[in-house]
């Protein structure tokens, strides 16, 4: 009997150590993924790190090359702004002769071609719709953003905006 029980304790052990030893190198393996896993946390923080340093510089230097030219064009537009007002004054002077001129010059056809020309302006602006009621008119009709796209060749995304805007617009009211 103490035989047996031997035999059975020293099974056990064997077991036990056996089950040890997995657990040991179940262990290991997650020690190993653990350690891992730290070194590419690591290397992927240094490079957004570097990336954006990368990125600072350029703006760095953008904002530089920006703020360099942005003088020099301040300078540019005020001399260019004060010349074309000049240049205006002098238009509008030139334009009053000019037209004081003309109308004693112009014979009588000519100004009704002119005023000919100004009212039919005025019925193609009469009778003319604009892009919004076109749009609103054709989506009243049941066309989808994309068909009226097409049909005032425009942009879909441009109609779609529009027509959420107006919605919105609609709804707030």
């Amino acid at each position: 009997m103490s035989t047996l029980l031997w035999l059975l304790s020293f099974t056990l052990h064997g077991v036990l150590l056996y089950a040890v030893i997995i657990l040991y190198m179940r262990l290991a393996a997650v020690k190993e993924t653990e350690k891992q896993q730290k070194k590419l946390l690591e290397e992927t923080e240094n490079t957004l790190a570097a990336f954006l340093l990368e990125l600072k510089e350029e703006n760095e230097k953008l904002i530089d090359n920006l703020d360099v030219p942005s003088v020099q064009t301040e300078e540019k537009q005020k001399e260019e702004h004060q010349q074309a007002e000049q240049h205006q004054q002098a238009e509008q002077h030139s334009e009053r002769g000019a037209v004081q001129e003309e109308n004693n010059a112009l014979p009588e056809h000519i100004e009704g071609l002119i005023n000919e020309v100004e009212r039919a302006e005025e019925n193609v602006n009469s009778d003319a719709r604009s892009f919004e009621d076109e749009v609103m008119s054709l989506y009243e009709q049941g066309y989808s953003a994309g068909e009226i796209a097409q049909k005032l060749k425009s942009g879909k995304t441009e109609i779609e905006l529009f027509l959420k805007f107006r919605s919105k617009a609609v709804k707030d009211s």
